[in-house]
């Protein structure tokens, strides 16, 4: 008898959705299993009928039964299925089910949830790409914890990820922070030269202008002073536990190549550009864009937009299936123009997708931090890393979905209490190595053998094992959706249901048998905790 776990349910209801309901394909809808809010409702729920019912024009309710009628169980581990209006199918498992699940997650360890759903898919990732001219913000460090994240759920679902950082240091803003540099050398220098309009300011400009008066002979200021500026950035990253595989230099391997030019050119080959006002439009309004975009200035210079059409289309010429950026809340109008842009050059606009990071506002003391990167006045990533570390950052910036607000509030992320969420479930990780610590000293061992599980009746014991039987599918349907706060949902629910269990059950002094079992569940639940930690980049403490 095969063990059975979250995905043989979804693929029992798949096959039996498949010979129920023609002709639509599986793929059209999403076969996802959740809890039913009642208890009463089985262990499980199946809510596609409701999904189906417009499409198929039928009442959700008989979709349900056409379904379940088609529905091949094992007795052994399925023991009621049920459709429940308006048409959900629940399923109540045997508690064999669920201690095999239980089993498994013991003996696989920090392989528990991995999944091959990915295998054979090569997916770019871009994010942070901030630019050159300053110290990485609280913007960045949003962007880089959702980055990341997402990279890591790609990864166990055994896609082939690259991770890449897409250094601005080619246009305007180089043009400006080169003189912004030279300013903040003539003010230290007893000048009064204020910095160029738009350009750059603060006290991080005084530093690289007191190290730039000391190199001889003098570099050109705007690309010393970026590749001053890009090292705290990796510098800055690293403390944050961020990685890429790939640092692609604008300037360097997009303009110094000539790869603009051709690009430029060869849009004109395929007829998608026309001259007008002395500058040249590419025709995006005919592939779904508001309006044509200029492609090279009056002036002979190409825009920005057409070094970012010929880096994207470079993105697919590398190889890659699929290619995911992660832009500032201030990119949502240039999402539609390059998808219309890619989709012109004869790129499928749907394997080209951006998430945007919203904006996020820094609380303290219940008020809000202004913040001007131009005018110096912002927090710095390593500002924040400071004042809350590396575990509540990455937390709280992962911690709601992506095109959402953020309110951080520092006071929150600096508490050890339950009101900070991260100190909550580390807090469930650390007390369950603490038990685990004072069972040894009783000459009580966990084991990842076989252990008889029949004791674990009580409903909170239950509520673990679901919860661990669920956990692969949280981590598939996170990286699928490319949402790593959904985890984060996941394991606030799994640390509350864990602490219930731990206030309401004993171990130490439980009959031996029951103890055992009790102790295996807790042992499941930190493995757990700290693969899906570990996803999120966030640590699981030994002790608090």
């Amino acid at each position: 008898m095969q063990p059975l776990d979250i995905f043989k349910i979804q693929n029992l209801l798949v096959n039996a959705f498949t010979m129920a309901i023609e002709p639509f394909e599986i793929q059209e809808v999403a076969v996802n299993i959740e809890r039913p809010k009642e208890k009463t409702h089985g262990d499980f729920s199946c809510p596609v009928a409701m999904l189906l019912a417009k499409k198929l024009k039928k009442q959700p309710l008989l979709i349900a039964h056409e379904i379940v009628k088609n529905l091949k169980l094992d007795p052994g581990f399925i023991t009621n299925v049920e459709v429940a209006a308006p048409g959900f199918i629940n399923l109540k498992l045997h508690p064999q089910a669920f201690y095999q699940t239980l089993q498994r997650t013991l003996e696989e360890n920090e392989a528990y949830g991995k999944n091959d759903q990915g295998k054979g898919e090569k997916i770019l990732l871009e994010f942070v790409s901030a630019n050159p001219t300053g110290p990485l913000n609280i913007v960045s460090a949003r962007a880089a914890a959702l980055g990341e994240s997402i990279a890591n759920l790609l990864l166990v679902s055994g896609t082939d990820v690259s991770r890449e950082y897409y250094v601005n240091d080619a246009g305007v803003q180089a043009r400006l922070f080169g003189q912004s540099l030279i300013a903040a050398c003539n003010r230290i220098n007893g000048k009064d030269t204020p910095a160029p309009e738009g350009g750059y300011q603060g006290a991080y400009m005084d530093d690289l202008a007191k190290d730039y008066v000391k190199v001889s002979p003098a570099p050109d200021p705007g690309e010393w002073g970026m590749n001053q500026v890009l090292q705290w950035q990796k510098e800055s990253l690293l403390r944050y536990d961020v990685h890429f595989d790939n640092w692609y230099s604008e300037k360097k391997l997009l303009h110094d190549t000539g790869l603009v030019k051709e690009t430029v050119e060869q849009l004109k080959k395929m007829n998608l550009t026309y001259e007008k006002d002395g500058a040249l439009w590419i025709k995006v309004s005919e592939f779904g864009a508001p309006k044509d975009e200029v492609l090279v200035k009056s002036d002979g210079y190409p825009a920005y937009f057409a070094a970012d059409i010929a880096y994207h289309i470079q993105k697919f010429k590398r190889g890659f299936h699929k290619i995911v950026d992660i832009w500032g809340p201030d990119h949502h109008g240039h999402i539609i123009r390059m998808k219309a842009a890619l989709q012109a050059a004869g790129y499928p606009h749907e394997q080209f997708s951006v998430i945007i990071a919203q904006q996020v506002n820094l609380l303290e003391e219940g008020e809000k931090v202004k913040m001007s990167k131009r005018e110096g006045k912002f927090v710095t990533m390593n500002e924040l890393l400071d004042q809350v570390g590396k575990d509540a950052a990455r937390f709280f910036f992962v911690m709601r979905s992506a095109n959402t607000h953020l309110d951080f509030d520092i006071e929150v992320a600096k508490k050890q209490t339950e009101e900070n969420p991260v100190f909550y479930i580390q807090y469930a990780h650390a007390r369950i190595c603490s038990l685990l610590k004072k069972c040894a000293d009783n000459n009580l061992q966990p084991s990842t053998k076989a252990v008889d599980f029949e004791s674990l009746q009580d409903a909170e014991s239950f509520l673990l094992l679901k919860e661990i039987m669920e956990y692969p599918q949280w981590v598939l349907e996170s990286g699928k959706a490319l949402e790593p706060h959904r985890l984060v949902i996941y394991l606030q629910s799994l640390a509350a249901n864990f602490h219930l269990f731990y206030a309401k059950q004993r171990i130490l002094d439980a009959p031996a048998d029951v103890a055992r079992a009790r102790l295996a569940l807790a042992l499941g639940v930190k493995t757990v905790i700290r693969n899906a930690l570990g996803l999120l980049g966030v640590s699981a403490p030994d002790q608090m």
